[in-house]
């Protein structure tokens, strides 16, 4: 059945896709990570980064329902489940804090890296699990081809976008400075809050009728 996304759905779709990658945000942690390294060769990270974040996406916007469907999961408890996440890092973002991006783990095992592009640029600081969760949900409520096309190309413009940001990392992050980046971060976070209440509250609604 082809069926287009309607306005809002898509603009929702495309908002929480944004915060959660939260490009701007990440431009630091982007520019601390390469800023050893050449500018033709932080470039290069940048863009291999934005073509792991279209890859990781799109195979769980096309083949994620499979894996629901093999482990039983119904679209409303990942509804509520995706919420949760969401909600989580959503509040981490709003008090302007990293965990929702990285651990000092993950930091310490990228030094000797001689690519940080895939691992841990693109998973898990940009398609870390709550984005997955974000792009799972909407792929489980929007179902048609068509539909999935639309959010595929979403993905893959939002992924150039954050691949072109981390290309300007270090003048733009200069700008900005860590204030502004705070400012940005909080304001998504206030953003995914918000869309993580209404995830939430369909998510229970469909497994708990009577709250309706």
């Amino acid at each position: 059945m082809l069926c287009m996304l309607q306005e809002a759905a898509l603009a929702s779709f495309i908002a929480t896709l944004f915060s959660m990658m939260n490009p701007i945000g990440n431009l630091g942690v982007f520019a601390g990570m390469t800023n050893d390294r050449k500018p033709s060769e932080a470039r290069m990270i940048a863009l291999t980064c934005a073509v792991a974040v279209t890859i990781t996406l799109l195979i769980v916007t096309w083949f994620g329902t499979f894996a629901l469907k093999f482990f039983g999961i119904s679209v409303d408890s990942l509804r509520a489940a995706g919420g949760i996440i969401v909600l989580l890092i959503g509040l981490q973002m709003l008090f302007n804090k990293s965990e929702h991006q990285h651990s000092k783990v993950e930091l310490e095992d990228a030094k000797p890296r001689a690519s940080i592009a895939v691992v841990p640029m693109a998973i898990p600081i940009v398609a870390g699990p709550g984005t997955m969760a974000a792009v799972l949900v909407a792929a489980q409520q929007h179902h048609t081809v068509l539909n999935r096309i639309e959010m595929s190309i979403a993905i893959a413009v939002l992924s150039v976008l954050c691949g072109l940001l981390f290309c300007f990392a270090a003048p733009i992050s200069k700008a900005l400075g860590k204030s502004g980046m705070g400012v940005v971060t909080r304001v998504m976070g206030m953003v995914l809050a918000a869309i993580a209440m209404g995830m939430l509250a369909d998510g229970l609604k469909g497994m708990l009728p009577g709250l309706a």
